[in-house]
């Protein structure tokens, strides 16, 4: 038994020496090439020395130990176990730098962030084989397994099943873009700009300021307005004048509003109507378009075009309609109400 411990720990002392050598040398031989993925895989084996080699010594020193019976067993599964998380924690380091590299080299930022996102996932995947490969090794029938995961993955995936499809719909949005991180978009009733998309839920900032939250599976379910690529904007809306403005009037209006939507930055006109007889008004129709995609500046672009008709109406005698009624007296009695202005 002194004999064995000196062993082992003679053993755990070359390892350490062994190792300790490798960490010395063969960083300066892999600096010797460009990439900089060779020097990480030398790295990475070179820590992998004195754990596996220490775990090996160890295993190799069961007979010299002269264990009871019943612990040769129980000592082999549990250097077995640390030699297993040893390996899977390698693998997972290696293939995540993997795949850190392919999205580098796609330079999409999608790709960068959908594969973030897996990290956890393939990681647990790789325990998963890994543990099940120890578990075959040691005897077990996976058949037995198989069965256990089964009954309780009903459970499981009755309780998992919102989480599963908020993370589904995660990456629905990665993957088809409806919109980015910093675009003004429109959901329902809602309006504003995209600032996190998360794992569960993305969070917008509405025009007033605050955050709004929603679940990722009501945004892949609802209809989504995207205006961050728009290369126009287009303006519609409709404005009334009295019926006491002239025949002459009438005829300008159009005119009027052409020459100033015509003289305004970033407006280009399409067109101007007089549409029809209203209750109360007489009603125009302008449409235009702004041909820059920013929501405010598109406002400030309105209201500079909706003040200048203002100023132009005041110029001629027109004036805007609003509901009211005019009635109609003869001699001393009332004769007719007409919905007018």
């Amino acid at each position: 038994m002194p004999n064995a411990i000196i062993e082992i720990v003679g053993g755990i002392a070359l390892t350490f020496l062994i190792s300790f050598i490798f960490k010395k040398v063969l960083p300066r031989l892999a600096k010797r090439t460009p990439s900089d993925f060779d020097d990480f895989i030398l790295r990475e084996f070179t820590n992998l020395i004195f754990p596996l080699g220490s775990l090996a010594v160890l295993l190799l020193a069961e007979d010299k130990l002269q264990l009871p019976g019943g612990l040769n067993r129980p000592y082999e599964i549990i250097l077995t176990i640390a030699a297993a998380v040893v390996v899977i924690r390698l693998i997972n380091r290696i293939g995540i730098r993997l795949l850190q590299s392919v999205a580098r080299r796609s330079g999409r930022e999608d790709i960068q962030q959908l594969i973030k996102t897996l990290f956890p996932l393939l990681k647990a995947l790789t325990w998963v084989l890994v543990s099940l490969i120890i578990l075959q090794s040691q005897g077990v029938k996976l058949a037995v397994v198989w069965g256990l995961l089964s009954a309780g993955g009903i459970g499981l995936g009755l309780a998992l099943k919102e989480p599963a499809q908020e993370l589904f719909a995660y990456l629905m949005i990665l993957i088809d873009k409806p919109f980015s991180i910093g675009q003004f978009i429109a959901v329902d009733s809602v309006s504003a700009t995209v600032e996190s998309i998360g794992v569960r839920s993305t969070h917008l900032r509405s025009l007033r300021g605050e955050i709004v939250v929603i679940n990722n599976s009501k945004l892949t379910s609802s209809n989504i307005h995207n205006f961050a690529t728009m290369q126009q904007r287009r303006m519609i809306y409709s404005i009334g004048v009295t019926y006491q403005t002239t025949a002459d009037q009438i005829k300008l209006i159009p005119i009027t509003i052409e020459t100033i939507i015509k003289n305004t930055t970033h407006a280009i006109f399409n067109r101007c109507h007089f549409t029809g007889f209203g209750d109360f008004s007489l009603n125009f129709e302008i449409v235009y378009y702004i041909d820059n995609p920013n929501y405010t500046s598109s406002l400030d672009i309105q209201q500079s075009i909706n003040l200048s008709i203002m100023r132009q109406f005041e110029q001629q005698g027109i004036e805007f309609a609003y509901p009211s009624q005019t009635l109609y007296l003869e001699g001393n009695g009332l004769i007719t109400g007409a919905a007018s202005s």
